[in-house]
This record gives structure tokens, sequence and C-alpha cells, in this order.
């Protein structure tokens, strides 16, 4: 029993730390049960109507919750209303074949993303940023081409490629975490509630090409508003290829020699773009033919470059977030007491804000 006036779970928040697990309701289940000392074992059907909000969880059930969930009673009691993709702030990057509990588990380790880092620099006293973009609607006049076009000029970023993508986001005042995905099933998925700095999650398990171009296609998500019949990953893609590498700038390049894996990969290092988006860049630009562009295709997977591209490009690295998390670990004394003010462990602290090796050092020291 527990009392009348003590905090109970938040559903929405349980629900997202076992998602972000990976953890089915009967796994979370057994998991309370070993985790306990009472009998008789806790069903999946206790864990369904606690999810459900059916039944309240108090008290030292609470602590078992928590437990059990790599998370602080503070953070399952939290009043925080999470995101579902179809409320229209939450985007992916995926395959077609991407299995829907592997979207599920994403959407709940952004939400729970968001809700750490807005803690840890509560904790810091470190203003979140405002997101300087006014989204332009497209499907009529303008295209999210010319909503690229604009935001290149805003940022005056004149001609030619541009240096680091994340650079980019963290100026219009984005929250940018690379971290592995566990695979390629998802590139990169966004957050952008109403009011909020948008947060997007770029997996680093794709090439560094890769990521510069999905996050730029993130980017479109929240610097164009599709019109009614405009498809917005369509949308978003056109946004980044424009951003990345502007027609009246690129066509130039592209029309200067014969389209060959070559050729394309002396362009890669102009432009900082993958062979694979420059020679799409050059059948959208009408600069070769469909027939040329499924012929140069097919070269480029008769040599492996479908995977892995050679010429490797230097990843992009944030600088926000881990500023956050330094100021963080140095106002609560360690990374331990950081996550724990975030509502977490700090290995789970860890996985979810994507920490290398190289920068926890950096915070642990």
């Amino acid at each position: 029993m527990f009392a009348i006036d003590e905090p109970a779970a938040n559903p929405q928040v349980v629900t997202a730390a076992r998602e972000a697990l990976g953890m089915t309701q009967a796994e979370l289940a057994q998991r309370l049960t070993d985790l306990s000392a009472t009998r008789p074992r806790i069903s999946q059907g206790y864990v369904s109507r606690v999810e459900k909000g059916t039944l309240l969880v108090a008290g030292e059930r609470l602590a078992l919750f928590a437990a059990a969930l790599q998370a602080t009673p503070d953070l399952l009691t939290a009043d925080a209303k999470l995101r579902a993709l179809g409320e229209g702030c939450l985007y992916h990057r995926n395959r077609k074949s991407t299995k829907a509990s592997t979207l599920r588990r994403l959407h709940a380790r952004i939400n729970l993303l968001r809700l750490h880092l807005h803690r840890l620099a509560a904790l810091a006293d470190y203003p979140l940023p405002a997101f300087g973009v006014e989204p332009m609607r497209v499907g009529g006049v303008d295209g999210p081409e010319d909503a690229a076009r604009s935001l290149r000029a805003s940022l005056g970023l004149g001609h030619g490629h541009i240096e680091s993508v994340t650079a980019i986001a963290e100026r219009l005042g984005a929250l940018v975490v690379p971290m592995s995905l566990g695979g390629r099933e998802v590139d990169a998925t966004s957050l952008h509630p109403p009011g909020e700095p948008p947060v997007f999650v770029v997996n680093t398990d794709a090439p560094a090409d890769r990521q510069r171009f999905t996050l730029a296609h993130e980017l479109g998500h929240c610097a164009c508003t599709p019109d009614l019949g405009v498809d917005a990953e369509e949308m978003a893609q056109a946004f980044a290829a424009e951003l990345l590498a502007p027609a009246r700038q690129v066509r130039a390049d592209l029309s200067a020699a014969a389209i060959t894996p070559a050729r394309l990969l002396q362009l890669k290092a102009v432009w900082r773009v993958s062979a694979a988006a420059l020679l799409r860049r050059a059948v959208d630009l009408a600069v070769i033919t469909e027939s040329r562009y499924r012929s140069v295709s097919a070269q480029i997977s008769a040599l492996g470059w479908q995977s892995a591209e050679p010429e490797p490009l230097p990843a992009d690295r944030p600088q926000l977030v881990p500023n956050i998390i330094d100021a963080a670990v140095a106002k609560a004394g360690s990374l331990d007491a950081a996550a724990a003010a975030a509502g977490t462990t700090t290995a789970n602290l860890r996985a979810l804000i994507g920490l290398t090796d190289v920068e926890s050092r950096t915070v642990d020291g």
C-alpha cells in the first residue's frame, strides 16, 4: 500500500522506459519478479494495467519499477507528455522493411533522450536554444528547394559545400546526438515538439557521408511544412539535396566531364556528398539520362560501394549536447550524479546520449 499523496508512475513514461530497453511487457514482468522478494510472481497483465493507467504504481512498487527500467522514481513520475509519430513532430528516415518494434523502440529512446537532455540542462542552468527556423510551406508556389536556398542565404553560406551539417543544425538551435542504433534499419530520427529545440538522433552505424545527408534530411522536416498531398519524406529529401549541393553550382561540376564512378569520387571530395547522392543529383538535374543513371548505378553496385564508398568523409562532431553534459557533470560533481539527475543510470545515459569512449573520458575527467 502507499499513501494517497505519494507520486504515482506516469504510464507513458513507464511504457517508453520499457520500450527503450527493447523489453516486452512479459520480460518486464519477469524482471520485476526477479528483483522482488514478494510472491506471487508479477504477471504481464499487471504490467499492461500499469501502462494503461488503470493500476497506480507508487511507493516501494515504484522503486521496483525504477530498478527494473534503469530509471529513477522521479523520472517515472514526471508529468511529461511523450510524442508519437502521428503527431507530426516526430520523424524517422528508415527502410521500408524496418520492423514496427524497431520504430517503437527508437521513438521511446528519443522521447526519453529529450527528457534527459532537458533535465541535464536544468541541472546545469544551461539555457536550451530557441530554434531559429520559420518553416516554409511547400507544395504550391514554393518547393523544398526554395526553402533550402532561403536557409543557405539566411546563414550566409554562399557557394560550395557545407563544412559541417551538424554545426549548421546547432547554429539553428537543434540538439544533435550521434549514436549507434544497432544496425542500418534506421538512419535517423527527429523530435520537434512546438516551442522546443528539435532533437536529431543520427545513426553512427552509417558512413559519415550518409550521416551528413540524413541530418540535412531531418532539417528539411523542420524547415518545411508540406501542403496536403505533398509526401513529407520526398520533401525532406529534395531539401537535403539542394542544401548540400545547390543546383546552380553543382550542375556545372556534373556537366564538366562524363559521369563515371571515378568522376563521382572526385566530386565527392569537392561537395562532401556521397557518390550515390551525386549520381542521383545528376539525373534529377537532367545532366544524364535515366539509362546512364542505371548504367553507372550498376557499376557502383558491382564495385561494392552500396555498403561503403571509397574516400570516406570525416564525421561531423557536435558541440552543443557535449557542452550540456559537461556543464551538468561539473555541477553535479560526477557523471554518476549527473545521470541520476537526468533520471537514469550512468550506463544507460551513455547509451542514450551516444557517448563514445573518448567523449566519456572527457566528461569523466
